[in-house]
């Protein structure tokens, strides 16, 4: 699945499927993963398996079943793991805007 494609227009996916629809581009000197079911290009091997767990989670198989729901348990650690350095960054800037404030006031 490395053929190379760099745009899909929103034309060219079914008008049924908004999801599929919007227009997605792949760097041309990236390696390129398809989707099996509608061609979609993506860029990484686990954005695809959220996709087809996600689009076609109808049509799918049972080792697409399993590489979607690694490929979400995964995404779901990067997220929380994400909130938990924004929180900390937040309170880590409250304070020091408090010391600040105490020392200039």
């Amino acid at each position: 699945m490395t053929t190379p494609q760099t745009d899909v227009d929103a034309t060219d996916a079914p008008a049924s499927d908004t999801a599929t629809a919007v227009p997605t581009s792949v760097p041309a000197d990236a390696t390129v993963h398809e989707c099996p079911y509608c061609d979609r290009p993506f860029t990484r091997e686990d954005r695809v398996a959220l996709h087809v767990g996600l689009q076609h989670y109808d049509v799918c198989t049972s080792e697409e079943e399993e590489a979607f729901e690694t490929a979400y348990l995964a995404e779901n650690a990067e997220i929380r793991r994400y909130r938990l350095k924004a929180a900390v960054a937040l309170i880590v800037l409250y304070f020091g805007l408090l010391m600040v404030y105490a020392v200039a006031a």
